[in-house]
């Protein structure tokens, strides 16, 4: 493999971390707005744990994904392990 080949790989992760990252400011910001809360539970002091584990359940499929498109490029260059 020569540094042409690394750079090209080096690109190619460069720009799905960079769309991942857009992808979570977006998901970072929703988490916190999308949890729609009646007026009883609001009172019982749960809101700030349900919102927190619906950040982390969707920062968790967030990294599930990005694994999964780190694994399929590698697949996809077999040239990547030699």
């Amino acid at each position: 493999m020569d540094w042409l080949d690394l750079l090209a790989v080096q690109k190619t992760l460069k720009r799905l971390l960079q769309h991942h990252s857009s992808k979570a400011s977006i998901l970072q910001c929703s988490a916190f707005f999308t949890v729609q809360l009646s007026h009883p539970y609001m009172t019982t002091g749960k809101t700030i744990a349900l919102t927190r584990w619906t950040f982390v359940d969707k920062v968790m499929s967030l990294l599930f994904n990005m694994l999964s498109a780190a694994a399929e490029l590698l697949q996809s260059c077999p040239t990547l392990c030699d």
